[in-house]
């Protein structure tokens, strides 16, 4: 057979490899990324002062598409933890 001929094949072979290799670490990657980005909104939610009804409020307006009617700024939170205390 021809020898380019071969070598082509061949590099089409390693070339492959290549991209499946680089196809699952971005496959990794992304997975990550997604999972940093979880414990990211966990995180602020956690150190969040609001109590649970806040937070559920706060999601069901985001997941809907509205702003919250409620101000989530700290001075606000602070003031109201301090009231139900």
């Amino acid at each position: 057979m021809n020898p380019k001929y071969i070598k082509v094949c061949s590099d089409i072979e390693k070339t492959e490899a290549k991209i499946t290799e680089l196809q699952d670490r971005l496959s990794s990657l992304q997975e990550k990324k997604t999972e940093l980005e979880n414990l990211e909104i966990i995180n602020a939610v956690r150190e969040s002062i609001m109590d649970r009804n806040q937070i559920f409020e706060f999601l069901d307006s985001i997941r809907n598409g509205k702003l919250p009617q409620q101000d989530f700024s700290q001075d606000t939170m602070k003031s109201e933890v301090y009231e139900n205390e």
